[in-house]
């Protein structure tokens, strides 16, 4: 069963996104968890849209719609996710909208060596936390999942 993790910046922007007056972004979760429900890993680490890979750890971009306000993929959001080689793992990294008042452009290649660094960083510290991709990317930490 594939595990969906985020690092902090990533649990931060989405936090920042849905707290935009009149709702704008409110259907960020539904659309990350209906990209990846049901979709078997092999199929995830498929995307063509590689933009970093680095050792075992694939960083892709995924266009997802914002279909509550009506925009099709390539005016919808972009997210950024990780993923293992070898390892049922998909490591959320960072998540923006190509419309809106938060809206940008693209990330640097800077922005992605640094998010890749942060991964490595926040695994090594147990800060990583977890989402149900069945339950609105409900978020909980390690500590919730042994309870």
């Amino acid at each position: 069963m594939t595990r969906f993790v985020s690092i902090t910046s990533f649990r931060s922007s989405l936090s920042a996104l849905l707290k935009v007056k009149r709702g704008v972004y409110a259907g960020i979760p539904a659309e990350i968890c209906n990209a990846f429900k049901g979709v078997p890993i092999d199929q995830i680490r498929a995307n063509h849209d590689k933009i970093l890979i680095d050792n075992d750890s694939i960083i892709i971009k995924l266009r997802l719609p914002d279909k509550r306000n009506h925009l099709s993929k390539a005016d919808g959001y972009r997210l950024i996710y990780l993923v293992m080689r070898n390892l049922p793992v998909v490591a959320l990294l960072a998540i923006y909208p190509k419309r809106g008042p938060m809206q940008k452009l693209d990330l640097g290649a800077n922005e992605l060596v640094h998010l890749l660094e942060a991964f490595k960083s926040e695994a090594f510290t147990h800060q990583i936390g977890i989402h149900d991709i069945n339950d609105n990317l409900r978020f909980f930490t390690p500590m919730d999942s042994q309870n």
